[in-house]
């Protein structure tokens, strides 16, 4: 690994200052426009320049070029953008690549921008530091870029980007030694902050209606309620068919039903986790809460509660398929629409989270960081670096936080009235996919979550009935959101070497034991539990808990 690492440090070496080079011949300092124009004060240069940009792009969207977002930003600011576009599936491996590729080294990397990687690289000079009042790159004396250029970002730094939570974002956008690699991807949108648990509560009424004792879904407090619940949409007819082919309990490949279950025992991630008392971060894994998560799970499997395709389920057109038959009694999903069609979404409703026999404390669910260190990075030696901040300033700004929403003002949404209280999207007359087909044409948002700012403010204005449902329902998980590990703890080069040399390998051995407990009964107690810790051990999670929990006594000392 250090060796591969000597390589691509070299290479970015190299590629700095060719791509440096390149830039003194070409770039003319003269053609920006800090402030813009006083009929425009979104332009960025006099004449038009290209900037290269990479980019993560899932299998179904469009090419970034084509979308409106980018089409009405290279409008306003005299930009051309000339994208590398990756599929989301191969990223890391492409974005490896790239950095041994003077030829192809971007102006800037847009979203997915690991943290690891700015650890590694940014003291070696292959990153712009946002906050550098010394910064120099391929031959412009740019200075500190969010002091000088991005009056829009430095204002939501400062102010938290509004959001009440103890997440601190200057704390998250700043790594060891008090660079800013990398500006912030900021998310305060309830309804994405995690995940949704839905229950269908018509079939519950109908199971009423036969005889059962079925607590309503608002009413479902604990795992030990849920599991009676299940188990009478397992031995009655809640679908009304006459056929014995209701799926109690469905998931994709145990994805986030895992982390609701695990919830219930005191704990929302299957890796490592800040303890509930803040004392510091356990391996959840190796925790008698993990054991009693897995003993929930092979029972229900072995019950026929849970779907028994499981774990053979990876996408959710295989989910849905169940769902539009009416044939799942819950689900875990962004919306349920998704999985259930519009013809049943109307008899789906979200709850927890859950508690259980034994654990009786603050109801848990995992939630989503509001900040990560991870939305846009400039690579050293590229002169249009002051062109770069500016255009990400825009982006953050209300005009930004628009396109990357939903488009132009008054040609893709409009506001209802002079309120500004609520807009509504327009779809053309005569579009034959859903709201979302259409809105991936105007932004990177679907699909992958790509933004710099998902901001409530604007969001949660939009006149869409199902959108609403789906934020009321989102808010009942707000007071229990924990981030197993906080962004703003960040390791050492060394450590995130060693962690992740420990993460490679631990990661595939933990799938396959959550497979055979789970599927294959192996016992949880006795000789086959202490195996599993032994071989915990040999995997190397002592140390592995440890390098966070020293860089997690860094960050609160």
């Amino acid at each position: 690994m250090k060796k591969r690492i000597c390589a691509i440090v070299l290479a970015i070496a190299v590629a700095a200052v060719g791509f440096s080079g390149c830039g003194k011949s070409k770039y003319d300092p003269g053609n920006f426009l800090p402030s813009g124009t006083s009929d425009n004060p979104y332009r960025i240069v006099k004449n038009r320049v290209a900037v290269k940009i990479f980019v993560p792009r899932g299998a179904s969207n469009p090419h970034f070029n084509d979308m409106k977002m980018f089409k009405k930003l290279s409008e306003i600011t005299g930009l051309d953008f000339d994208f590398t576009e990756v599929d989301t599936s191969a990223y890391d491996q492409v974005r490896s690549a790239v950095w041994e590729d003077k030829a192809n080294l971007p102006d800037l990397f847009l979203f997915n921008n690991s943290i690891s990687e700015q650890v590694y690289y940014g003291d070696l000079g292959a990153f712009c530091a946002f906050n550098d009042p010394e910064l120099v790159t391929g031959g412009v004396r740019a200075g500190h870029l969010i002091d000088n250029y991005m009056p829009t970002y430095k204002a939501l730094l400062e102010n938290n980007f509004g959001i009440d939570t103890d997440e601190n974002a200057v704390r998250t956008a700043t790594c060891s030694g008090g660079k800013m690699w990398s500006a912030l991807s900021v998310n305060n949108v309830p309804r994405d902050l995690t995940f949704k648990m839905f229950i269908n509560q018509k079939w519950i009424e109908n199971l009423r209606e036969d005889g059962y004792t079925l607590p309503d879904a608002a009413d479902i407090r604990t795992v030990e309620q849920y599991e009676q619940v299940l188990r009478a949409f397992k031995s009655g007819d809640p679908n009304r068919n006459g056929k014995a082919d209701e799926i109690p309990v469905a998931s994709r490949s145990l994805e986030y039903l895992r982390n609701f279950i695990l919830a219930s025992y005191g704990y929302v991630f299957p890796d490592l986790e800040v303890k509930n008392d803040g004392s510091g971060i356990v391996y959840v894994p190796a925790t008698e809460e993990y054991r009693r998560y897995l003993d929930t799970m092979a029972r229900w499997d072995a019950d026929g509660l849970l779907d028994p395709a499981t774990f053979s389920i990876k996408t959710d057109a295989q989910l849905a398929q169940k769902g539009m038959e009416h044939r799942l009694g819950s689900f875990c999903s962004a919306a349920a629409y998704l999985v259930a069609g519009m013809k049943y979404e109307s008899e789906y409703v979200t709850f927890g989270p859950l508690t259980s026999a034994s654990y009786a404390g603050e109801p848990l669910q995992w939630g989503f960081p509001h900040f990560s260190p991870t939305g846009a990075t400039i690579p050293a030696g590229t002169p249009y670096v002051r062109e770069i901040a500016r255009l990400l300033d825009i982006m953050y700004g209300e005009l930004g936080q628009q396109l990357i929403g939903y488009g132009e003002e008054n040609a893709d949404w409009a506001w209802d009235d002079e309120t500004r209280s609520s807009w509504t999207f327009r779809i053309p007359e005569g579009w034959a996919g859903t709201q979302e087909d259409y809105r991936a044409t105007l932004t990177p948002n679907v699909g992958t979550g790509s933004a710099l700012f998902w901001n409530y403010g604007f969001v949660g204005k939009m006149n869409d009935p199902i959108i609403k449902k789906l934020n009321a329902m989102s808010e009942i998980y707000a007071p229990y959101l924990k981030v197993p590990v906080p962004s703003d703890i960040k390791l050492t080069v060394d450590e995130y070497n060693e962690s992740e040399q420990i993460y490679a390998s631990l990661s595939p051995f933990l799938e396959n034991e959550e497979y055979q407990f789970i599927k294959e009964k192996k016992a949880t107690q006795g000789a086959p539990w202490d195996k599993y810790l032994s071989d915990l051990n040999k995997y190397k999670v002592e140390r592995y808990t440890k390098i966070y929990n020293a860089a997690y006594l860094r960050r609160d000392g």
